[in-house]
């Protein structure tokens, strides 16, 4: 016998119980009916909100990268006004979620599973995330503190070292620091510092 639906906030349910599947179960234990059963409602109700697991995915995928965006604000909110400074809190916020949310992270990145551009919704929450970027280093340009550019250009770059060290990391493929908290922190750190002294070096021209 199903639930009944009962569920003030069926939508923002479901995509809680589809994370905690993701993160126990990875995408294939993913589906609508087991996210119905984990929400405790009918097998039913995710289609009030869903038309498919790609759609549950998508909204999961958003609902990262606005937590991830917001971590990357707070970061910042709390930062001194120097670009080195702020890139190294941006990218240890970026790297402190990944590591506290994996599976989660890695299905954000994936694009196996969803095409992002088909989703206006998960399209707009990864431009938010970016934007974090993309205004770290226009201040940086403004205080000349970072080399002349397209300040996107520059936050992709930026984006590109942050995301490649993390998923090296969760990915546990730096063995070296395996399961040493600090030693993970100070390789973060050491990888942004050397991203900043690129980013410095463009001002010599």
């Amino acid at each position: 016998m199903t639930k009944p639906y009962h569920h003030g906030d069926l939508r923002n349910a479901l995509i809680r119980a589809g994370q905690a599947i993701l993160a126990e179960e990875g995408v294939a234990g993913l589906d609508l009916r087991k996210v119905a059963r984990a929400a405790g409602v009918s097998h039913a109700a995710p289609y009030r909100h869903f038309a498919d697991k790609q759609a549950l995915l998508a909204a999961i995928a958003a609902e990262g990268f606005d937590q991830l965006a917001e971590r990357m604000r707070i970061a910042l909110a709390g930062a001194p006004d120097d670009a080195r400074a702020q890139l190294t809190l941006i990218g240890l916020a970026y790297a402190g979620f990944a590591f506290e949310h994996p599976a989660h992270m890695r299905e954000m990145f994936s694009g196996l599973s969803v095409d992002r551009m088909a989703y206006p919704d998960l399209h707009a929450a990864a431009k938010g995330a970016f934007y974090q970027l993309i205004r770290v280093v226009a201040q940086g340009q403004a205080h000349g503190a970072i080399g002349p550019g397209d300040p996107a250009s520059i936050a992709t770059v930026v984006w590109s070292q942050i995301h490649g060290i993390t998923m090296l990391l969760i990915e546990d493929q730096i063995m070296s620091v395996k399961g040493d908290d600090r030693a993970t922190e100070l390789l973060v750190v050491q990888c942004i510092g050397a991203l900043y002294d690129g980013l410095r070096a463009g001002l010599a021209g």
